[in-house]
């Protein structure tokens, strides 16, 4: 009786989570959230295991870290979720404890900083924490994760600039998750591997990486990373100079954003479509997506996108 009421807990929990990470991928995060939040206090309820809660915990913390940067959300509750998840995992050279590991690291690089002291000291905490999953993930052979600390180990450096130890670590995490068929993984490598390109001005090889970053978030139903593959491929297409095309993809990414309530992604296509009004010498159509890129950034607190929203406006001018 009592390994039925296992089985049965377990299969509860696994389509309870199932949908939850459906919810997040098609972009609906506050949908996660509700959902997980209340289920909380099922996961505490008598008889409930450990390993159960902990995999709970895990795509919770997931969700929470993801709608820091998606929707300026608390880093506090995040990582308050973290700790606690963190204390039911015994065993700290697991998967589970590597998981938790890799989600403190992209909390504290997603943590809003006020100065560019706090910025890297929040960023050498993302690099620890980083240093400490992979550690593990190579001697647990977890190829979906530790193909994603890879990706972030590769973000993390690309943030300093330091391209070459960049472009070492995309590769391994892309390699990896296409040999071992985990397409959502390997859809966040070949997007920056992509930028390096342009960075390089190799913009056919950009463009390469960055189609295939969206395709393979459309066939595997990643929707929430689909207007940022589309918006990137509007960059590539301004650096070739293809205004027109880069509108095209601009437009289209900001109404993905739109269409699945993404407010990062919108201020980033609003602005991008504002900015490439300027290169087409249409200043005046370029006001109002400016207007609102500064609306929405202003929301986000995203000091990044405003300032440059606000430049652009005020100087009519991408120079």
């Amino acid at each position: 009786m009592l390994t039925m009421m296992r089985e049965k807990q377990k299969q509860d929990i696994e389509m309870f989570l199932e949908k939850a990470q459906e919810f997040y991928y098609n972009g609906n995060l506050k949908k996660s959230i509700d959902l997980l939040e209340k289920g909380e206090p099922i996961v505490h309820s008598e008889g409930f295991e450990d390993y159960l809660k902990i995999q709970f915990y895990l795509l919770y913390c997931e969700v929470l870290v993801v709608a820091i940067f998606m929707e300026n959300s608390s880093f506090e509750k995040a990582i308050e979720k973290l700790q606690f998840c963190e204390k039911l995992i015994q065993n700290g050279k697991s998967i589970e404890s590597a998981r938790a590991k890799l989600q403190y690291a992209i909390a504290w690089d997603y943590k809003a900083a006020s100065t560019s002291e706090e910025k890297e000291e929040n960023l050498n905490k993302a690099v620890e924490y980083i240093k400490e999953a992979i550690e593990i993930l190579e001697i647990v052979k977890s190829p979906k994760y530790l193909s994603m600390a890879y990706f972030y180990c590769g973000l993390f450096f690309e943030r300093r600039n330091q391209l070459e130890e960049a472009s070492k670590w995309y590769n391994n995490s892309y390699h990896l998750a296409k040999n071992t068929n985990n397409p959502i993984e390997m859809s966040f490598s070949s997007r920056h591997l992509g930028f390096l390109e342009m960075r390089n001005e190799e913009l056919e090889n950009a463009k390469r990486y960055l189609v295939e970053s969206l395709k393979l978030r459309e066939d595997s139903g990643f929707q929430i990373g689909i207007p940022f593959s589309i918006l990137s491929l509007g960059d590539v297409h301004v650096r070739m100079k293809d205004y027109q095309k880069a509108m095209e993809f601009y437009k289209t990414g900001y109404e993905a954003a739109l269409k699945i309530g993404i407010k990062i992604a919108q201020a980033m296509g609003a602005i991008s479509i504002g900015r490439t009004f300027i290169r087409l010498k249409q200043a005046d159509d370029a006001v109002p997506y400016l207007e609102k890129g500064i609306e929405l950034a202003t929301q986000m607190k995203n000091t990044g996108l405003l300032s440059l929203a606000k430049e652009t406006l005020e100087t009519r001018s991408v120079e």
